[in-house]
């Protein structure tokens, strides 16, 4: 229960900077509202979806405060968790500690998972995962400034 100390000690220090993300969050619908309120972003990732109680707090957050988080290699949305009735892309997988090109590594979250975040944010808030990855996608560009991708060399 940090909640109320972090949303004090963000309070306390609002002067000290212009944007900024509450990471992996977990907490209550009057938080979100609260750490909104303060200009910042909702980090939503498989940790923020594991029971009834995430997945109707994540309704309530407005999409264009979210911005999706994989928190690789951790937070990966698993079989029990609430928000895996969303989940339609999986991925190919190998046991754990043994990598393979193309394949994922058994109960490690990869880059590649960010879409499932997106499926559960859509299944969540009755919309399609295109306006899902649109929307955060100008809201990660908001907070952190235009992205560019890397060369692959």
């Amino acid at each position: 229960d940090t909640g109320d100390d972090l949303l004090a000690i963000l309070r306390d220090n609002r002067s000290r900077f212009s944007k900024g993300v509450v990471h992996s969050f977990d907490d209550t619908a009057e938080l979100a509202a609260k750490l909104i309120d303060l200009d910042l972003y909702i980090g939503i990732n498989g940790c923020s979806l594991k029971s009834q109680d995430n997945l109707d707090v994540v309704k309530t957050i407005p999409l264009d405060r979210i911005l999706l988080e994989t928190d690789c290699p951790w937070c990966d949305i698993r079989a029990t968790h609430a928000g895996s009735r969303f989940l339609t892309k999986t991925f190919p997988t190998k046991k754990e500690k043994q990598f393979e090109r193309g394949s994922c590594v058994k109960n490690r979250y990869e880059p590649c998972h960010i879409v499932q975040v997106a499926e559960v944010v859509a299944g969540v808030k009755a919309t399609t995962v295109e306006e899902v990855a649109e929307v955060t996608r100008k809201n990660a560009y908001e907070v952190f400034g235009r992205l560019t991708k890397r060369s692959e060399n």
